[in-house]
């Protein structure tokens, strides 16, 4: 018996030697490039085993050893979700074994045995410490024949397992068998060795198959949850392809990048779906349509962050660009971001059938994790720089938006949050009652609040008659329209005395002579501008006198003077 089984996984464990592949001496690096090594490996090794697992001359077991190879989620007849395709069943098909050693001659060898039994109940069924058979058990009929599987039951049906002998070279035992499942659970995949003979090769498959089809009873429900997705990225594109049809000549780049988000998001949505569907109808997973559905999700997530991530720096909205220094920064995270998150999806893949150690499984997790806490505090913290920025130039149509944004995150996170946090308190429970409804916290949620996020966003960003008002224009520092500036009279006007009042203030007014009171001021030359006089002399005071024609260029007079008055008191 394996090791691992005393420390109570029900898993087996996967363990790859790269260290000839990628070098220690390479350090914190080279420990990456390992991992990513070993996940790219476990990927291409363990994308056949779906719900057909087949031997291909794979060596048996050393003798009186018990190995434990794959788990299978099925749902008995009654219980599965579609009956369509009739009862659920496991089949043993062309099993046969062979000697390494052509020269060692055995007869009829029967101890290598594949077997299928209930995870909660396995331990109840295998005695770690006496698993075999000998010729006791069968004088006490607990068993039929020595060197086999010793299983604690009185009879197969009681203990829920099947089970099949691997004919070997010159036996006469049968190469197929098949059995109906009775009950709705785990199964653990085991191969063991009882008998005295080593350098036995094994060949065949196991097929297990739910009454929908091959799909792994725990994934079945992600397929028309991926097929509905689907379907509403589809309206939600054909929603916003009609209104940048309907508002084309007022589109920016936020659109068109929100546009790219909802296309990655049903790309992703579809490649699973066809991924969970070739699956079903095979019974093995699609290597190119696996590594194409990962990708996606990666492309989609690291798209969606980064995107987020330039719009609070201000790209588009009150800068034209993002300066290099921080536009290599958000390329270098985006490219480690895609080879953590691929490694992380594609171990979070395995983590029903496969158990992986708990140091690799962390390794590969806490950096995507890290990455996240940094993306996301970017984010926050150049958000609140740029509302700042929109108040300073009292742009409150841009802010209002922004402070919208600032609330859609807070939410979104806060309910993944609490989402996570019922998924790890749900892990405390037997795997044997939750993997029914497991996707849901660790697949669904998160597609979930992404797609109302970006609802959320189409919401916020919609094309109409105005949008151009919300990107980066040479005019964007100026105020939004509707909002009064005033001038500091220090530099332009002097105040006036307490009880006067303001007619016809403006810079053509004062430009072309005009007085605020002909009882209380004295007009300007129209070459002047200058303040109002006092109530004291009641003359024109020379100290913030500006001569116009000075000032302006030659063939700007001041009765040509044909922009707006905003302009030039932001001009002066």
């Amino acid at each position: 018996l394996k090791p691992f089984w005393h420390k109570w996984q029900p898993f087996p464990t996967l363990i790859l030697d790269v260290s000839s592949v990628i070098p220690a001496s390479m350090g914190a690096f080279g420990a990456m490039a390992r991992i990513v090594h070993a996940t790219l490996v476990a990927s291409l090794l363990m994308l056949a085993q779906g719900q057909i697992y087949k031997f291909d001359q794979d060596e048996a077991p050393a003798p009186k050893s018990l190995h434990t190879l794959h788990a299978f989620y099925v749902y008995s007849h009654a219980d599965a979700p579609d009956q369509s395709l009739g009862h659920p069943f496991v089949s043993f098909q062309n099993f046969k074994g062979a000697l390494k050693d052509k020269s060692t001659q055995q007869g009829d060898y029967q101890s290598v045995q594949v077997s299928l039994l209930p995870v909660i109940q396995f331990w109840q069924l295998v005695d770690p410490h006496k698993f075999c058979s000998d010729r006791e058990d069968v004088l006490h009929k607990v068993a039929k024949q020595k060197d086999q599987l010793l299983v604690k039951a009185a009879n197969v049906t009681e203990a829920n397992g099947y089970f099949h002998t691997v004919p070997v070279t010159g036996s006469s035992l049968p190469k197929d068998s098949q059995a109906r499942v009775r009950e709705t659970g785990v199964y653990m995949l085991a191969l063991s060795n009882c008998g005295d003979v080593r350098g036995i090769t094994v060949s065949g498959s196991v097929i297990v198959k739910n009454a929908y089809g091959f799909l792994p009873g725990n994934d079945y429900r992600k397929m028309p949850f991926y097929g509905w997705l689907a379907l509403a990225y589809t309206v939600l594109a054909l929603a916003w392809m009609t209104l940048s049809l309907r508002w084309w000549r007022e589109l920016f780049t936020l659109h068109y990048c929100i546009a790219s988000v909802i296309l990655f998001g049903l790309i992703e949505a579809f490649v699973w779906f066809v991924l969970f569907k070739d699956w079903n109808d095979s019974g093995l997973k699609n290597r190119i349509l696996f590594i194409l559905a990962i990708m996606s999700t990666v492309v989609k997530s690291v798209f969606s962050y980064m995107l987020a991530l330039v719009a609070s720096l201000g790209w588009g909205v009150t800068r034209p660009y993002l300066d290099r220094s921080t536009l290599l920064k958000v390329q270098g995270l985006s490219v480690l971001y895609i080879i953590l998150d691929f490694v992380r999806q594609t171990v979070l893949s395995f983590r029903h059938s496969h158990t992986l150690s708990v140091s690799f499984v962390t390794f590969c997790l806490l950096p995507v994790a890290v990455i996240n806490g940094v993306i996301f505090h970017w984010i926050f913290t150049a958000l609140a720089n740029l509302m700042e920025t929109l108040k300073e130039r009292n742009q409150t149509e841009k802010l209002r938006i922004f402070e919208r944004m600032w609330t859609l995150i807070v939410v979104a996170l806060t309910t993944a949050s609490i989402a996570l946090i019922v998924q790890i308190f749900d892990l405390s429970r037997s795997i044997n009652t939750r993997w029914r409804y497991e996707w849901f916290f660790a697949d669904a949620i998160a597609h979930i609040i992404f797609f109302l996020v970006i609802v959320a966003m189409m919401y916020l960003w919609a094309p109409h008659m105005h949008s151009k008002r919300y990107a980066y224009s040479q005019a964007s520092t100026q105020p939004d329209e509707g909002s009064k500036v005033v001038a500091n009279p220090d530099t332009i006007w002097a105040d006036e005395e307490p009880g006067e009042e303001e007619e016809d203030e403006t810079l053509w007014a004062m430009t072309h002579g005009k007085s605020t009171q002909e009882s209380k001021t004295t007009t300007a030359t129209p070459t002047t501008i200058g303040v109002a006089a006092t109530d004291v002399n009641n003359t024109l005071s020379t100290d913030h006198i500006i001569d116009v024609d000075t000032f302006l260029l030659p063939h700007q007079v001041p009765h040509q003077v044909d922009c707006e008055e905003d302009e030039m008191l932001a001009a002066f």
